[in-house]
């Protein structure tokens, strides 16, 4: 094995030792006791160590930023529906036929033909407050299509 070729591969074209092993088809331990010969190794390779964990800092500052502002918009999400069920709520006590169905979605299925969410009884009994059915708008409820 050339150890020219292995120091200039290390040193000036900044290869890893898996990689030079993999391109003169030879032992990754070869390569390092090829490279351990040199006076400059040690150095080079504690440069390289720091630099990984520099970059590696960097990344996960970078996740935690990401996590923290989705975080924080998920948090927003939250506080509007929360706002919005209180000013719902808050209206003489009674809720809205509108809201009651966007609470109770799961209990109603879409009738095409009639273009109207209809109360399913397979999901319980009715209670008096919610209705049968209701008028849905073409353009409201297009995931019902």
């Amino acid at each position: 094995m050339d150890v020219e070729i292995v120091k200039k591969y290390y040193f000036e074209d900044k290869l890893k030792i898996v990689e030079i092993a993999k391109i003169l088809g030879v032992n990754k331990s070869t390569v390092s006791r090829v490279l351990k010969q040199f006076p400059e190794f040690e150095k080079e390779k504690e440069r390289r160590k720091k630099e990984n964990e520099k970059r590696a800092k960097e990344w996960r500052n970078e996740y935690r930023k990401q996590k923290r502002q989705q975080d924080e918009e998920e948090y927003e999400l939250l506080q509007k529906d929360h706002r919005d069920a209180v000013r719902s709520l808050s209206r003489k006590g009674k809720l809205s036929d509108d809201v009651l169905i966007k609470l109770c979605i799961l209990h109603y299925d879409y009738n095409k033909e009639k273009e109207r969410l209809v109360f399913n009884e397979s999901a319980g009994k009715r209670p008096v407050d919610l209705p049968r059915s209701v008028y849905v708008h073409k353009n409201v409820l297009k995931q019902f299509r």
